[in-house]
């Protein structure tokens, strides 16, 4: 199956259109975004030998929005759609770097633990050099519970680039070769792994604040008080300020009890009185 397509495309490379194509590549890199939403995106950047005015490809998938450009500049090609692919025919530029940007559709196969990413390519042209990269959605990981390797062919390299995860290969291209290459991936976090990091959060946030809450109320601490003064003192804890009025009231004490507790609280430093007209105020320390 693999040498009829490699001869398809030695066919349509044979056509008129497409007989000035470079005969080498010094450089061939392909750059693969993967998106959620199942488009490809594809950047093929292309370094020839010297500077070349006339460039053709055969692109085994019919590229969408396609943009070709010479070195900076973007330039108008010739599109059309042979079979399952595109065919490009540029002319009139002057420059030894192409590039071509476009998407495509029908590479991914979406199930229901993880998605698959497979694709084809074909070496048509010599060339000294054949990268490849493809990135995986933003958060998404390479697939942890498929029964083989997540992708294949198995001696490419898993790296990032701090935002999203990339699986690159860097190949000995012969002429004729064809390269099949697939990528298992899922979701960092599934829904259902998603809801008990948001529960679990909120549990904590909750731990976290009742915490600092009762951190900060004060506690009445045994240093030898006497009955009446902890009455006292936890009147004074509950509430940020309370008069000498409110603590006879509280308590039943008359007020020259309650004077001579709040006396002996302020001596030991756990409250202060603060005249307020012809009573106290007074707030724990």
């Amino acid at each position: 199956m693999k040498k009829i397509l490699f001869l398809l495309v030695l066919i349509l490379l044979a056509t008129p259109s497409f007989g000035d194509l470079p005969t080498k590549y010094k450089n061939y890199e392909v750059i693969v975004e993967l998106k959620e939403s199942g488009i490809v995106k594809k950047t093929i950047n292309i370094q020839f030998p010297e500077k070349a005015d006339k460039f053709n490809i055969y692109l085994v998938h019919r590229a969408k929005d396609l943009k070709v450009f010479a070195g900076e500049e973007m330039i108008n090609c010739r599109k059309s759609y042979e079979g399952a692919g595109t065919l490009v025919s540029c002319e009139d530029f002057n420059t030894s770097e192409i590039q071509l940007r476009f998407d495509c559709s029908d590479l991914i196969t979406f199930q229901e633990e993880h998605n698959i990413y497979s694709d084809r390519f074909f070496v048509t042209t010599p060339m000294d050099s054949f990268n490849l990269k493809v990135y995986l959605p933003k958060g998404h990981i390479l697939s942890e519970d498929v029964e083989q390797h997540p992708y294949y062919p198995f001696d490419g390299e898993q790296k990032t680039d701090g935002r999203s995860i990339y699986v690159e290969w860097s190949f000995n291209p012969a002429l004729g070769e064809v390269y099949d290459v697939s990528i298992s991936y899922e979701k960092a976090l599934r829904d259902n792994q998603f809801i008990v990091v948001i529960v679990s959060l909120a549990i904590v946030s909750v731990m976290s604040v009742l915490f600092v809450y009762f951190r900060r109320q004060h506690r009445v601490v045994d240093i030898g008080l006497t009955e009446d003064e902890r009455k006292v003192l936890n009147i004074i804890t509950k509430g940020k300020k309370v008069t000498q009025k409110k603590i006879v009231k509280d308590t039943g004490f008359s007020k020259a009890h309650v004077s001579r507790l709040a006396k002996s609280l302020e001596s030991r430093g756990l409250i202060e009185r603060r005249r307020q007209g012809r009573n106290y105020e007074i707030v724990a320390k």
